[in-house]
């Protein structure tokens, strides 16, 4: 199956990876997954990918499984790997971009988990997308031995699984095109949260600064077509300010950052924990939660300095933090741990 053609430009450099790779991608109700913008860019390298979809490995798919995401989306592929011998499994790729415990050197408080998410762990739900049931799953498959290579996409993510001795190596999500760009128009849209509002902590910060004053257009369906794509593109580029509102104190929310700053929205955002390459004051603006409310007015009211951090922050992400670039670095250790394997 090719993943054809995208806006992503093509590669300016030699393949480096000349494999069947078998990819676990999840799907979305609309637009393009961070996980179909990979396996195309992989096709564009000479990479043969091969989509698994909800099936298990076998293999004729090839000699690897690039698991993109978080494991516990694949149940089939995740029961193989805790099952079946490691000489009878493929070499085994993770990059993984969700949510994990704070490392103990930040200092922060590992968060308390809703009702919703205390139900899904009860229920065995493989939707469970916690910070716990992430750590676990990757504890387990780590324990059986049975991963080749990991990577994480923030810098706090490698350290807390560095503390507990599983070794990752940090590969950021980056940008593509398809994440926005500047459409030059109107910006009639004071303040925008684009995300899931379930989260209680959410929508209690979103309540707190209606509550002083700051109107919030907040939007974000998993399910709906209306917050991917082009539609998302849009509603975006009407923002002057683009909020990071996380599930809990510190966490780093990368790619967030990078759709605020792709559709050249000033992001404003609560601390985070190890943010960079992004650089508070340069990029974007840092605020607590009681800090926030006036740091909101004052760039509604200042749009020199509202757009000159949102320049900055859209350059930085159009011209240096390129999805491709991660890409060209994971195929490059794929290469390279094929060697050392067959060595």
């Amino acid at each position: 199956m090719s993943f054809g053609e995208t806006k992503t430009p093509s590669l300016a450099y030699r393949p480096v990876v000349e494999q069947t790779i078998a990819a676990c991608i999840r799907t979305v109700p609309g637009g393009q997954t961070e996980g179909a913008r990979i396996a195309a860019a992989l096709e564009r390298m000479g990479c043969r990918v091969t989509p698994l979809g909800a099936r298990r490995w076998s293999a004729a798919d090839g000699p690897v499984l690039l698991i993109l995401g978080n494991a516990s989306w694949y149940p089939a592929v995740l029961r193989q790997l805790l099952s079946e011998p490691k000489e009878r499994l493929p070499l085994v790729v993770i990059w993984h971009w969700e949510p994990l415990p704070p490392p103990d050197a930040s200092g922060l408080a590992w968060p308390w988990l809703t009702l919703r998410e205390l139900g899904k762990i009860a229920l065995r739900d493989w939707r469970a997308n916690d910070v716990y049931t992430n750590y676990w799953t990757l504890r387990k498959l780590s324990r059986r031995g049975v991963i080749d290579l990991l990577a994480a996409s923030t810098p706090g993510r490698v350290e807390f699984l560095g503390e507990r001795n599983i070794v990752a190596r940090y590969l950021p999500l980056g940008y593509s095109p398809d994440h926005g760009y500047d459409m030059k128009r109107t910006r009639d849209i004071d303040v925008l949260f684009l995300g899931d509002m379930r989260p209680l902590r959410r929508k209690w910060l979103i309540a707190l600064l209606r509550r002083r004053g700051i109107q919030v257009h907040a939007a974000g369906d998993w399910a709906d077509p209306a917050y991917w794509g082009e539609r998302r593109t849009e509603l975006i580029n009407r923002s002057k300010i683009f909020l990071n509102l996380q599930r809990f104190p510190g966490e780093y929310s990368g790619l967030r950052l990078i759709i605020g700053m792709a559709n050249r929205a000033l992001v404003v955002s609560e601390p985070m924990y190890r943010p960079g390459p992004f650089v508070p004051g340069v990029h974007f603006v840092s605020a607590t939660v009681e800090e926030m409310p006036g740091v909101i007015e004052y760039y509604l009211e200042n749009d020199a300095e509202r757009e000159r951090i949102a320049t900055e922050g859209h350059r930085l992400v159009t011209e240096q933090l390129s999805l491709d670039e991660s890409i060209r670095k994971l195929a490059g250790w794929i290469q390279e741990t094929l060697g050392e394997n067959r060595g």
